[in-house]
């Protein structure tokens, strides 16, 4: 190292102690300040140029903190936020912690060098740290509660490909934005009649029994059960994990339901005289996919026209031959895989504009 690199770093030394925010010395043994920086000066009350010379004594409360304080350093060669009290020159005391080391040459003291820190400015800088440690914790609060919520949330919308999706990637799939889904409507038709000819435990166990049923199918194909409505229910192909067939898997998971109550049907319970009747309605289009609510209560959904056709088209299967209704979009993109016809063709109420409506032939069939 050349003398300008060694002048450079002296310099960079020099200004660092100079300016520190840390009040800084450098004292003799026989009690005199070396060299001491802005912050000592504004701690103590004096300007620099009074305090270079200055007997330590001076700044110090009492002789015996000064006589104990270098007893202590000279047989352990450092102190650690030890506590004494120093005085301003207006006289004024000032509790501290000193943390300072032995200046040694040859084995000898030659003096001691240390920071200085007033006791209230250490219970500030710990009392910003509780403060701030306390909007921490606020913040971790608020943020395991909005997980717990979302956990809550997506716990009731989960299937097997959402929790693959989420140990994957780490991310919450319950994230807003516009998804283009497929929506399926399913209603079970007559339940009042049902319900007003069997106990309502039994009533409710038939109904859990079969939408249970038709979660697992929906799950099965690859969708996502959004709500339940009365005796019947809505569910997403799309939203909150798309696929390149989501099409195919609401229209497989349709055909599966059909199929499941045409069976169901033909083992139903005794107490019940006639079959189970249900439609099933689908569309696909672009909706906005999120969760909205306040804190006391929140749920993802989608909202959109789509949703709106697919309803409409579940209504519609009471007029219908076929009990599975789709709309033009969600035909043409199943139409090699699932055999279905054109049903209607015109305005249906609550839409403006022509619809074309398809029939799943699967589902002309009397249940």
């Amino acid at each position: 190292m050349n003398n300008n690199e060694i002048i450079r770093i002296y310099r960079l030394y020099e200004e660092f102690f100079r300016f520190s925010r840390e009040a800084m010395f450098i004292t003799s043994k026989e009690g005199k300040y070396l060299k001491i920086n802005n912050a000592l000066g504004k701690l103590l009350g004096y300007e620099l140029e009074e305090l270079v010379g200055l007997e330590v004594l001076k700044t110090f409360d009492t002789e015996e903190d000064r006589t104990a304080y270098q007893k202590i350093i000279e047989e352990k060669g450092v102190v650690h936020q030890y506590p004494l009290v120093l005085k301003r020159k207006d006289g004024t005391p000032i509790p501290c912690f000193i943390d300072a080391i032995a200046w040694r040459e040859g084995g000898r003291i030659m003096g001691y060098h240390g920071i200085i820190r007033s006791r209230a400015d250490l219970f500030e800088s710990f009392k910003n740290f509780f403060n701030q440690l306390k909007t921490e914790r606020e913040q971790i609060k608020k943020e395991r509660r909005s997980l717990i919520s979302d956990t809550m949330l997506l716990s009731r919308y989960i299937n097997d490909e959402v929790l693959d999706y989420v140990l994957r990637t780490g991310k919450n799939p319950l994230e807003t934005g516009r998804r283009k889904v497929t929506i399926l409507f399913f209603d079970i038709r007559g339940s009042t009649r049902i319900a007003e000819k069997v106990a309502p435990e039994a009533f409710a166990e038939l109904l859990n029994d079969i939408l249970t049923d038709i979660i697992d199918l929906v799950y099965g194909c690859k969708g996502s059960v959004n709500k339940l409505i009365g005796d019947g229910l809505m569910a997403t192909f799309g939203a909150p994990i798309a696929s390149d067939d989501d099409q195919v898997n609401a229209v497989q998971a349709a055909q599966e339901i059909f199929e499941y109550l045409k069976t169901f049907n033909d083992v139903r319970p005794d107490f019940l005289t006639e079959p189970i009747q249900a439609g099933l309605g689908l569309a696909t289009g672009t909706v906005f996919a999120g969760i909205i609510g306040s804190v006391h209560r929140q749920e993802y959904t989608v909202l959109g026209d789509a949703v709106n056709i697919a309803s409409r088209l579940e209504s519609l299967t009471r007029s219908s031959s076929a009990k599975v209704l789709m709309d033009e979009e969600t035909y043409l993109a199943v139409k090699d895989v699932f055999p279905a016809r054109k049903v209607f063709s015109g305005q249906v109420r609550g839409r403006v504009g022509t619809l074309l409506i398809y029939g799943l032939d699967s589902s002309l069939s009397i249940m």
